[in-house]
């Protein structure tokens, strides 16, 4: 029964969700129509109704003769005020005489609208209290309503409310399912297809072309360049704005059978499914370029983008959907690299290369497993006495079948990989053991310091902190004798988290130093709010200061500014007698290079600490 309910409280236009407008069709239709044959022959009524109300109402009768105001609305029940009588009666009402019922002319103008002498009528409620339908059965005739007829009308009205529900609940949980199938294979932001259902599409378009079945296809590999900076410039929100718009206009892009995906930050991904040749990928680069020339509207900014793209086609080589995607990638940082704001086509040189540099990245990862690299050690001598105050670990690859390996040929790969970081801890740890050793084993050299180079990667590790105080606390090695070295850009445009990450390394006790100074960024006017021990001049500014005049001076300039602030200076890559001269008469602390000592391994490091070389 319903007793918390008047008519005005009916909710008879209430919305109702997308799942639910589709209930009304197929199987369920065809129970609501089983069910009211069910309720009419077995009460012996002429003709009756399951009516469902909201926007989607509807009725389904069953009877003779046919009510011909049942065939697809429920409104009639509604306008006569039935369904306002039955919920004021307590969701059932029965009128075995309806013109014979004198004490109420509402009922007397219901039956007379609906043409039946006899009717009964239960309201089939929700499980919030409102109203989901109503059942409602008729006779021509007065009829009596017994107690049994009465009990069939209730099951059938219970049975296709639960019926109802049920529907209900299974629509809900499949739109659900397909809501969360949706949201696994697109990008939150932007609503582009994301990583997984791109590489599933180029699957599909691998396959067709392997199999004959289809013509070339492209893959252009998108990274806007400087986002970094937008990021910086707008926030987090701005970027997202310019990432939005950025996904609809390459939407614009495409035709309708392509697909636009965004692989994740500012990277985005094009499969363009049929084309004739590289002709086409490169129009549609020209095509993504100019769309991002549009001024972006940030707040009240303006602010214009570009990307560079790499663009591979499927006869490129490959048919793996994880290669012709990192082909694309290549060729995107070759773009990059020339100057940005372009596309580049993947060749077979390309191809060449990506090969080489897998097997690399491959051996590095075997090669960190099997111990194959080694510590060499360069003196850093000081100026003013020409002793070794101390030496810096350069790490070198002992390559099983091709020798001695060079860092410019791993470190970068490494970098890129993530795999400097376990390369990194390693190399601090060993450094560390055997500086220590060499300070206990050689009195003269209790006083010998470290310096290790810390790349970008390593330096933006949320653990590096506590690993290199582990490192320390097992190794006995000093925090005051250890000076890490970091470049410029681990520093500049990372704002709070990287000076942050300074304090917390010196308040160990360990020095900080800035290495490869005058190159990148480098700008004089910074160094004072940087909190640095020391700044370590690039070899390529020293390499010609006994030649030309220009960078005497900005050595001369250098090292006044970086004593006035109260830090050190050292000079890197000393290769002459005149560089040497040159630079002790500039007061430069300390220096290293091949005029003092080649990088060396650690046996004829140890050597040379015995011996008290001096320069």
């Amino acid at each position: 029964m319903i007793s918390l309910l008047t008519a005005q409280d009916l909710p008879l236009s209430a919305p109702v969700a997308p799942q639910d407008r589709t209930l009304l069709g197929g199987t369920l239709a065809a129970s609501m129509e089983r069910m009211i044959r069910i309720a009419v022959d077995g009460t012996g009524a002429t003709s009756g109704v399951i009516a469902l109300l909201g926007n989607d109402r509807r009725c389904f009768q069953y009877g003779h003769p046919a009510l011909p105001w049942m065939a697809h609305d429920c409104g009639t029940l509604i306008r006569c005020g039935l369904l306002s009588l039955t919920v004021e009666n307590g969701g059932v009402l029965s009128i075995g005489d309806a013109h014979e019922f004198s004490h109420d002319e509402d009922v007397r103008r219901a039956a007379a609208a609906l043409g039946v002498g006899s009717l009964t009528s239960i309201v089939m409620p929700r499980s919030d209290g409102t109203v989901l339908g109503m059942l409602c059965v008729f006779a021509d005739a007065p009829r009596d309503w017994t107690e049994v007829r009465m009990r069939t009308l209730h099951d059938v009205a219970e049975m296709a409310s639960t019926e109802v529900h049920l529907r209900r609940a299974l629509a809900e949980r499949e739109s659900r399912e397909r809501q969360l199938q949706h949201d696994s294979l697109h990008d939150g932001l932007t609503g582009l297809p994301n990583r997984s259902l791109f590489m599933r599409r180029l699957s599909d378009a691998a396959q067709r072309v392997k199999r004959g079945d289809d013509s070339l296809f492209a893959v252009l590999f998108l990274d806007l360049d400087d986002f970094k900076q937008v990021n910086d410039k707008y926030g987090h929100r701005g970027g997202d704005e310019i990432l939005i718009e950025t996904a609809r206009r390459l939407g614009d892009c495409i035709r309708g059978g392509d697909l636009v995906a965004r692989l994740g930050g500012d990277e985005f991904a094009i499969l363009l499914e049929r084309v004739s040749d590289a002709r086409d990928g490169a129009m549609v680069a020209d095509r993504v370029q100019a769309a991002l020339r549009e001024p972006f509207v940030v707040g009240s900014c303006s602010h214009v983008a570009t990307a560079s793209i790499g663009v591979v086609l499927s006869s490129s080589g490959t048919f793996q959907p994880d290669q012709l995607l990192r082909n694309a990638d290549m060729a995107m940082y070759r773009a990059k690299s020339a100057g940005r704001a372009r596309f580049e086509m993947f060749d077979r040189a390309m191809h060449a290369d990506a090969l080489a540099r897998l097997q690399l990245e491959q051996d590095l990862q075997r090669a960190l497993d099997a111990d194959e690299f080694e510590l060499y050690y360069q003196p850093i001598v000081s100026l003013a006495t020409g002793r070794i105050a101390g030496v810096e670990a350069l790490v070198r690859w002992c390559r099983q079948d091709d020798g001695v390996a060079s860092p410019g040929d791993f470190i970068p790969v490494a970098e890129e990989t993530g795999l400097i970081v376990p390369l990194g801890r390693w190399v601090l740890s060993e450094a560390c053991r055997q500086v220590r050793a060499w300070q206990l084993a050689i009195g003269q050299a209790q006083s010998i310091t470290l310096a290790v180079n810390l790349s970008v990667r390593e330096f933006s590790e949320p653990e590096l902190v506590s690993q290199v105080s582990t490192i320390l606390a097992d190794t006995g090695m000093e925090a005051s004798a250890l000076r890490l070295e970091i470049t410029e850009s681990a520093i500049i445009g990372q704002g709070h988290p990287a000076l942050q990450t300074i304090a917390d390394l010196r308040a160990l006790g360990v020095q900080i130093h800035l290495d490869d100074f005058g190159t990148g960024y480098s700008a004089l006017s910074y160094l004072h709010r940087l909190p640095l021990d020391a700044v370590k001049v690039d070899r390529g500014t020293i390499s010609i200061i006994d030649r030309e005049e220009r960078p005497l001076k900005v050595v001369q300039s250098i090292i006044g500014l970086v004593r006035a602030l109260g830090m050190g200076v050292v000079a890197e890559g000393i290769a002459t007698p005149a560089q040497l001269d040159l630079l002790r008469a500039m007061g430069c602390d300390l220096g290293q290079g091949y005029l003092f000592s080649p990088p060396c391994s650690a046996a004829a490091m140890g050597r040379l600490l015995s011996s008290g070389q001096t320069w």
